[in-house]
C-alpha cells in the first residue's frame, strides 16, 4: 500500500517559455526564424539541428547594442537545450551570463532578472546544488514580490519552488511558512470557499503528515475535501484524490477505523464511475484489503485482494507492475493464517515480478525479499532465508551507501 499523499509541485523546470511568433514568415526577422526553428527542432528531439539554429540566433543577438532582450532569451533557450541533453554545466554558464546581463544593464528589468534567477535555481536543483538553488529562488522571490506584489502568480511559483526545495531536503520547518503564504494568498485573492484553495491545502497537509502532525493534517484535508464536495458534489470521481489523501493520512496514523469508511466510499465511487472491472477499482480494493490485514481481519482482506489481482491480470496482464503490491499483501495474509503452501509461490512471484518491472535493486525488491525470508525462517528453511536476506542486505547497501559505510 502506498504511503504518500498527493505530492507537492515539483521544482519547476526552466521557467521561461520559448518565444512564439505570429504572422507570415516574410515578416519574421532572421533571429526569429532561427529561434522558432531551433525550438521546434528541440521539441522534436533533434538536438544537434536545434543547437545549430539556437546558436545562430544567439550570434545574431550578440551583435545588437544595448540591453537587447533577445540576448538573454537566446541564452535561456540554449540553456534549456543543454539541460535537455544532460549538459548542466553548459546550461549553468549560459544562465549565469543571462543573470549578469540583467544585473549590469543600464536599464534594470527586475522581472526579467527574477525569471533568469528562477531558471538558474531550477537548474541548481537538478544538480543537487541546494544552497545555490535556495539563494537564487530567494532572490527571485524578493525581486518579484517588490515589483509585482505578494499575490502575483510568479511570486506564488517562487514560494512553491522554495517550499518544494526545503521538503526535498526534509527541512519541513523552513517549508511551512512558504506553503502558508501560498494558502493565504489564494484566500485573499480567491476567497475562503474557492476551489483554488484545494491544492495549497493538500500541499500543507502533506507537510504536516511528513512531520507527523496528524491532527493538523486532518483538519486541513477535511477542509479541502469539503471545498471539493461543494464544487463538484460528493460522488464525482474527481473527488477521489482528496478522499485518498485522507485515507492515507488515517492509515499513517494507524486510525484504521477512520480509513475504512473512506476507502469504502472510494470503492463505491470508483465502481460507479469506471465500472467494476477497472484497474482503478483494483487499487482501492488493495488499499481496503491492506487496512483489514493491518487490523488482523484476514477473512475480509483476502477476497478483496484476490479480486484486485484478478482485475489487474484481466485488464493489464499477468506481468504488470501493479500486481506487485497485491501479490505481496496476499502472500502475507496466507502466511498469517497458516496457508503456507499458498503463501510461498506468491512471495516468489512478487519478488520476480518486482525485479522484472522495477529493477533488481529497487527498494521494493528488498522488502519482498525480507518478507520471503521471514516466511522461510518460519518454515525452518534457514539456508534459503539467509540467501534472501543477503540479497536484501546487498540491495540496501547499494541504495544507502552512506549508512552502510558508517561505523557500527
Amino acid at each position: 500500500m502506498t504511503h504518500l499523499l498527493r505530492p507537492l509541485h515539483g521544482i519547476l523546470g526552466l521557467a521561461l517559455m520559448m518565444l512564439s511568433f505570429l504572422g507570415c514568415s516574410e515578416n519574421k526577422t532572421p533571429w526569429q526564424i532561427h529561434t522558432e526553428q531551433g525550438t521546434t527542432l528541440m521539441e522534436q528531439g533533434k538536438f544537434p539541428e536545434a543547437e545549430q539554429e539556437l546558436k545562430a540566433a544567439l550570434a545574431l543577438a550578440e551583435q545588437s547594442e544595448g540591453q537587447d532582450p533577445r540576448l538573454t532569451q537566446s541564452m535561456t533557450n540554449l540553456a534549456i537545450l543543454h539541460n535537455a541533453k544532460g549538459e548542466p554545466e553548459q546550461a549553468e554558464t549560459l544562465l549565469k551570463r543571462a543573470v549578469a546581463i540583467h544585473e549590469k544593464g543600464a536599464n534594470p528589468q527586475p522581472v526579467e532578472l527574477a525569471a533568469s534567477l528562477s531558471n538558474l535555481g531550477a537548474l541548481y536543483v537538478t544538480q543537487k546544488k541546494f544552497d545555490q538553488a535556495q539563494s537564487s529562488f530567494e532572490r527571485a522571490l524578493a525581486i518579484r514580490e517588490q515589483a509585482m506584489g505578494p499575490d502575483d502568480p510568479e511570486v506564488i511559483r517562487d514560494m512553491e519552488n522554495l517550499a518544494a526545495l526545503f521538503i526535498r531536503q526534509a527541512s519541513y520547518a523552513k517549508a511551512e511558512p512558504y506553503l502558508k503564504r501560498v494558502l493565504d494568498s489564494r484566500e485573499r485573492t480567491k476567497g475562503p470557499e474557492a476551489p483554488e484553495l484545494v491544492e495549497p491545502l493538500n500541499n500543507l497537509a502533506l507537510l504536516y503528515r511528513a512531520q507527523e502532525k496528524y491532527e493538523q493534517a486532518e483538519a486541513v484535508l477535511l477542509r479541502a475535501l469539503a471545498l471539493k464536495e461543494q464544487q463538484i458534489g460528493p460522488t464525482n470521481p474527481h473527488i477521489l484524490g482528496s478522499l485518498n489523501n485522507l485515507a492515507l493520512l488515517y492509515s499513517s496514523d494507524k486510525q484504521f477505523s477512520k480509513a475504512e469508511p473512506i476507502l469504502k466510499r472510494m470503492l463505491a465511487i470508483t465502481e460507479e464511475g469506471f465500472g467494476n472491472e477497472h484497474p482503478r477499482v483494483a487499487i482501492t480494493l488493495n488499499q481496503l484489503g491492506e487496512i483489514y490485514r493491518l487490523q488482523d481481519q484476514p477473512e475480509q482482506a483476502i477476497p478483496l485482494i484476490q479480486r484486485a489481482i484478478a482485475i489487474i491480470e484481466q485488464a493489464e496482464g499477468s506481468e504488470h507492475s501493479g500486481l506487485t503490491g497485491p501479490l505481496n499483501n496476499l502472500a502475507l495474509l496466507y502466511f498469517n493464517v497458516g496457508e503456507y503452501e499458498k503463501a510461498d509461490p506468491l512471495f516468489q512471484r512478487a519478488i520476480t515480478l518486482t525485479e522484472h518491472t522495477m529493477g533488481k535493486e529497487h527498494f521494493r525488491v528488498e522488502r519482498a525479499l525480507r518478507n520471503h525470508a521471514t516466511f522461510l525462517r518460519k518454515m525452518g528453511r534457514t539456508d534459503e532465508a539467509a540467501t534472501q536476506e543477503a540479497r536484501a542486505n546487498a540491495i540496501h547497501e547499494k541504495n544507502n551507501p552512506a549508512l552502510s559505510s558508517s561505523p557500527g
